[in-house]
């Protein structure tokens, strides 16, 4: 069973939570809320997946009540935000490109992190990948549906499918035995490149026509 304690799954978490918090501020700023806004969205983004993780698992208290501090570190990420979009504000943070990177960063975390505590919790293989993408994608979701916008994961992104590949790797690799170092550093590898890859290269999954004059995702 691996191990979910420790300094670098503490950095892990600790990177996925800024990535993500600084991804929710930008989605709060690109959708013109106020400054409240900006501090919401950058908490739910970073706490709101492992959230859903914990109550499907049926810890309770959830992580981030037992231990406060991704709550801080979102809510300086969100100042962060919110200072540079006034002081240097042609760093353009809240840019789509800006927004894809630093979720693409949080996916990566977050899913391999949620992957290791599922399988910490004795779940089977794939439940755990399920909840492994959970993780890393349910923050997302909930700062684009507050933000009024088609989540990532709904839209023909290469999304879920780079957070479930990542899954997929902690799961085998831990299968097999390799060391948990390895496991966890390849397994955010592949999700951040398969992911920066489809931005890239704009990769997307097949999907309908928008309907009744809905416009596509930008």
């Amino acid at each position: 069973m691996p191990e979910t304690t420790g300094d670098p799954f503490l950095l892990l978490e600790v990177l996925g939570t800024i990535a993500f918090a600084v991804s929710g501020g930008a989605v709060a700023v690109r959708a013109g809320m106020d400054w409240l806004g900006v501090m919401v969205l950058a908490v739910v983004t970073a706490v709101g997946g492992g959230t859903v993780r914990d109550l499907l698992l049926g810890i309770t208290p959830v992580s981030w009540i037992e231990s406060p501090w991704p709550i801080a570190v979102a809510l300086a990420a969100g100042v962060l935000v919110i200072a540079l979009g006034h002081r240097v504000p042609h760093l353009a943070l809240d840019s789509r490109s800006a927004v894809l990177v630093a979720d693409a960063a949080g996916l990566a975390a977050f899913t391999v992190t949620g992957t290791f505590v599922a399988l910490a919790a004795g779940v089977s293989g794939w439940i755990a990948v399920v909840l492994g993408v959970v993780t890393g994608a349910g923050g997302g979701v909930i700062r684009d549906v507050l933000a009024r916008q088609r989540p990532l994961i709904l839209v023909g992104q290469i999304y879920a499918l780079a957070a479930l590949l990542g899954a997929a790797v902690v799961v085998g690799l831990d299968a097999a035995g390799a060391g948990e170092g390895l496991t966890r550093w390849l397994a955010v590898a592949v999700v951040l490149l398969v992911r920066l890859a489809a931005i890239r290269w704009q990769w997307t999954l097949p999907s309908f026509e928008p309907q009744d004059g809905q416009p596509r995702d930008e």
